[in-house]
C-alpha cells in the first residue's frame, strides 16, 4: 500500500517520472520527465559553477564527475548529460574506438568534428551503448542526445555528411536511442529536429531547442507542454539582444509554456533567464 501511495504521489509531482515495461524483465521502468516551466541551466564550458538555481542542469557527459552529480543531487537537482550521437569528436576519451569507415565529412561550423554514419547501427550501436552506460554509472538523470538532425545536411542531395542520411534513417536511429536510454531508466530529450516532433513527441521525455523563436519553429513543439513535458528554449547572444530576449522572446515562451534562457554560444556559465 505504501509503495502504491508513493508512486501515485510521484505521478502528480512537479517533476515526475515516466514508465514503460522492460521487454526483458517485464517490470516497469521509471525515469525522470520534467514538467512544463521547469527551470533549466546548461553549462558546457570549463567554468562549471558549484551551485545552480535551476532545477535541471545540463552538463558534459565526459568531463562531469560522479562527485559533481552527487553534489547536485544532494541539492535537489536533476542532471542531464550532453553527448553528441551524430558527430565524431576527436578529443573524447573513446574517440579511437570509432572506425574510420563510419566517420564522414567535417561538420560545418565545427571544424574539429565530423559526421557519423548513423545508418551503420551494427558498428555504431555498441559505442553508443558504452557511452550511455558511462552516463548511467555517473548518476545522470537524462541524456541530451545532440546532432540527431544531421540528415538536414543531406537534404539538398550534396551529400554533406558523406553518407546520404535520410529522415527515415534518422527515425531508425532515434528509435534505438530512446530504447537504450529508457532501458537504463534515463530520460532523453528531442534536440531540435522539428521534423521528428509529430512522430516522437509521445516518445521523447522533453525537448531542448536552439534559437526556436529566432528561427521560427517554436510552435512545432507546442504539443510537448500539452503532454505535460518541458521544452527548454535556448537563445544565443549572437542572434538576439538581452532586451529583445527579455521582452519579445520571454513573452512568446510564456505563451507556449516553454522555459527560456539566453546564453553565449560557448555555453559558459553566463546566463539570462526570463523574469518569473
Amino acid at each position: 500500500m505504501l509503495k502504491f501511495f508513493l508512486l501515485s504521489f510521484l505521478s502528480f509531482a512537479f517533476i515526475s517520472c515516466g514508465s514503460a515495461t522492460n521487454i526483458e524483465t517485464g517490470q516497469p521502468n521509471f525515469w525522470f520527465i520534467p514538467q512544463p516551466l521547469t527551470s533549466f541551466s546548461i553549462v558546457l564550458g570549463d567554468d562549471v559553477p558549484d551551485t545552480f538555481d535551476a532545477e535541471v542542469i545540463d552538463l558534459d557527459a565526459f568531463s562531469t564527475t560522479k562527485l559533481q552529480i552527487d553534489t547536485l543531487h544532494k541539492a535537489g537537482k536533476k542532471v542531464f548529460a550532453y553527448v553528441s550521437v551524430g558527430s565524431w569528436e576527436p578529443y573524447r576519451t573513446d574517440s579511437k574506438n570509432f572506425p574510420q569507415n563510419i566517420i564522414g565529412n567535417i561538420y560545418p561550423g565545427w571544424e574539429d568534428e565530423k559526421f557519423l554514419n548513423i545508418k551503420a547501427l551494427d558498428t555504431l550501436s555498441p559505442l553508443i551503448k558504452e557511452r550511455f552506460d558511462m552516463i548511467k554509472s555517473k548518476g545522470f538523470d537524462g541524456i541530451e542526445a545532440d546532432n540527431i538532425d544531421i540528415y538536414t545536411h543531406d537534404i539538398d542531395r550534396k551529400n554533406g555528411t558523406g553518407f546520404n542520411i535520410t529522415l527515415a534513417d534518422t527515425k531508425k536511429y532515434v528509435d534505438f536511442l530512446i530504447q537504450e536510454a529508457h532501458d537504463r531508466n534515463l530520460s532523453i530529450g528531442q534536440k531540435n529536429a522539428p521534423d521528428l516532433t509529430k512522430t516522437y513527441g509521445d516518445l521523447f521525455d522533453w525537448a531542448l531547442l536552439e534559437a526556436p523563436f529566432h528561427d521560427h519553429y517554436a510552435e512545432t513543439f507546442a504539443l510537448y507542454p500539452q503532454h505535460h513535458k518541458a521544452v527548454f528554449s535556448l537563445s544565443y547572444l549572437d542572434n538576439t539582444t538581452q532586451t529583445e530576449f527579455l521582452t519579445k522572446t520571454c513573452q512568446q515562451a510564456k505563451q507556449l509554456l516553454f522555459t527560456a534562457i539566453l546564453k553565449p554560444r560557448d555555453l559558459s556559465a553566463t546566463e539570462i533567464r526570463c523574469h518569473r
